[in-house]
């Protein structure tokens, strides 16, 4: 691993968002069979799944100038990981397919109002000359996170049930939120 050189802000930042990015590994390369499961088709997996990206594109490019519009974007950050709490939530309850459909709207939502927060609030820490770095270091965790998440969820789901996935998943993005809200403001 190469010597750490990222200040405090982006290492409190680094280290929420790997925990996110790692809750939501433990289900995503699930999706499809979790559809199936509650009596949704490949197909239909592949529609619910794109029209969480669609929402959360399409929000985002709204979205930006309100949100350049907030000051304490860090805020908007621990917003997208409780609206995630929600979602997460919602799946450890799903029955039906409109339920799927308006879950992942809201995941659409929230992921409209915390990733551009993200990038912004870690851009704003981040040094012209060390910028590779620092990026590269988040990227590298995330997906080092993603791919454990990904083994760790496949052992859960086969031996526990989806339920205590979604559960774990919503409890972690709860945590997120309130320790972001909780910071003092100076530390992002």
């Amino acid at each position: 691993m190469p010597k750490t050189r990222l200040n405090n802000s982006l290492r409190v930042l680094v280290a929420s968002n790997t925990v996110m990015v790692f809750a939501i590994g433990l289900f995503a390369p699930f999706y499809a069979v979790f559809v199936k499961n509650i009596g949704g088709s490949l197909v239909f997996a592949g529609f619910s799944w794109s029209l969480l990206y669609i929402v959360s594109g399409v929000l985002i490019l709204l979205f930006t100038k309100w949100e350049l519009k907030v000051k304490e974007q860090e805020l908007l950050l621990a917003l997208g990981y409780v609206l995630r709490g929600f979602v997460f939530l919602s799946y450890a309850f799903m029955d039906n397919m409109t339920q799927l459909i308006l879950t992942q709207v809201v995941w659409g939502i929230a992921a409209a109002i915390g990733t551009p927060a993200f990038d912004s609030v870690y851009s704003s820490h981040v040094s012209q000359d060390k910028s590779i770095m620092q990026w590269g270091q988040w990227e590298g965790l995330a997906a080092i996170a993603t791919g454990t998440a990904a083994l760790i969820g496949g052992i859960l789901i086969e031996n526990f049930g989806y339920e205590i996935i979604f559960m774990v998943m919503a409890g972690i993005s709860f945590l997120l939120g309130a320790y972001i809200w909780r910071l003092p403001r100076d530390v992002l």
